[in-house]
């Protein structure tokens, strides 16, 4: 296959998608001391991350083109359920999918 899943893996429970973005779009993230995310910027300004959903870790093809990404999905101002990760080699920050 190519690809191992460090953590947990995404809660079906959890999913309800509504919007999966493809291209992935670039976010601003704020972390806190602990590499956390706090805050993601919007085209209203930065929006509080209430809740920490979920949170895996992807590495794939490292023998041809890697990928290693960690994903996040976060509840954002208690009202908006986004997927997100970080480029571990870039650490650029990516929405993926919306959720309900």
């Amino acid at each position: 296959r190519g690809c191992a899943a460090a953590g947990r893996s995404p809660d079906p429970l959890e999913a309800g998608m509504t919007e999966l973005l493809a291209p992935p779009r670039p976010v601003r993230v704020r972390l806190d001391g602990e590499g956390l995310p706090t805050h993601l910027e919007s085209a209203a300004g930065w929006q509080p991350v209430t809740r920490v959903l979920n949170r895996w870790r992807i590495d794939c093809d490292w023998w041809r083109s890697p990928v290693s990404r960690e994903y996040w999905r976060l509840l954002i101002d208690d009202d908006l359920a986004l997927e997100c990760y970080c480029n571990r080699a870039t650490s650029e920050w990516f929405v993926e999918r919306v959720y309900d």
